[in-house]
């Protein structure tokens, strides 16, 4: 059988794969003129520029209520929508904004930073989300110094982790007076016994050093305290700093549970669990077992017996069941692990 074509159908068919060819937006030759024709550019669809995505207040007085507008562009070809703008922290609010800004406009997110519960530097982050398909999501910064007449180093204090729970530990928090008046600090307090603060005046009225300790023993777990003080200053008649500590356990185990499939391993899996020695002694892992058949189990020690590897292979097959449980028995201790059945 035969196909006949129309001349008008054939020139169509030959245009045709002249522009599959070629390929989009490349030059297609002209042979009755020997110049290449016009490129169509892509089209930009919308696209969001910000002026200056941070912005730094300087020096605020603690408790005022600062603003700032930041300035936006739509560089594109297309309406640019702005459908979200979130502030990373409640003291951080947008106010109304500019939802749509036509080709080659502009637009507005005015956000306001309430500066009452902060004190030094502080930063801030807000998430803007746009139509913007090569960028859709784009963050901007806030920043601060919140000054106060009498200025903390630091009014959160967080011990390293302790190893030893007879451990006495102490860090220092400056405290500094930055009006022209002397200041007295007194009716010093810590609100936990895990905790003694100490004062100590290093200028006359103007510097003071706090220092916070302490209290062994300690038992395992995190252990917090408000330390609190009263000044003679009108303007801020009260401070306080946060001390926050944690002992470690002799001998710790991560993860404390691993989960499995629910169904059967249809391939062999592996499942590392470590234990880390915290004391000063050697300990010595033994006697690994777990109450179901089949699972290998080997160790890994690094050298100084400080830190050991649980390897745990279980085979194609196994099926985990509920409450599995795996125990060691270290020099002191014992010390349980499970594994449990996880979802499909």
């Amino acid at each position: 059988m035969r196909i006949r074509l129309k001349s008008s159908t054939l020139a169509a068919l030959v245009v045709l794969a002249l522009s599959v060819a070629t390929g989009k937006g490349q030059p297609v030759s002209d042979s009755s003129t020997g110049k290449d024709s016009k490129t169509l550019s892509p089209q930009l669809g919308p696209r969001l520029q910000i002026l200056k995505p941070v912005h730094d207040f300087g020096t605020v007085k603690q408790g005022q209520i600062v603003r700032h507008d930041f300035k936006l562009m739509n560089i594109g070809d297309q309406p640019l929508e702005i459908t979200e703008v979130k502030p990373s922290c409640g003291c951080t609010t947008a106010a109304d904004w500019t939802r749509t800004i036509q080709p080659g406009g502009s637009g507005t997110i005015p956000l306001q930073l309430e500066t009452a519960r902060f004190a030094g530097s502080v930063a801030k982050t807000i998430t803007v989300t746009s139509n913007d398909r090569t960028e859709p999501q784009r963050v901007l910064e806030i920043k601060a110094d919140i000054w106060t007449p009498v200025q903390l180093s630091s009014p959160v204090v967080v011990f390293p982790a302790l190893t030893n729970s007879a451990q006495i530990v102490s860090r220092p928090v400056t405290i500094r007076n930055q009006v022209d008046a002397p200041v007295e600090i007194t009716e010093l307090k810590s609100d936990s016994l895990a905790f003694k603060p100490e004062l100590k005046e290093i200028v006359a009225g103007k510097e003071f050093e706090l220092m916070i300790s302490t209290v062994p023993p300690l038992t395992n777990g995190t252990h917090s305290a408000r330390i609190s003080m009263k000044t003679s200053n009108p303007q801020m008649p009260a401070l306080s700093v946060t001390a926050v500590a944690t002992v470690l356990p002799a001998v710790q185990i991560a993860p404390t549970q691993i989960m499995l499939p629910a169904a059967k391993l249809t391939a062999a899996e592996k499942r590392y669990v470590v234990i880390l020695n915290h004391r000063a002694a050697d300990l010595k892992v033994s006697d690994l077992k777990l109450n179901v058949d089949g699972v290998d189990i080997s160790t890994n020690t690094n050298p100084g017996s400080r830190q050991f590897t649980v390897i745990l292979t279980f085979p194609a097959g196994f099926q985990a069941r509920e409450s599995e449980k795996m125990v060691f028995r270290g020099s002191k201790s014992i010390v349980a692990w499970r594994c449990s059945p996880g979802l499909d």
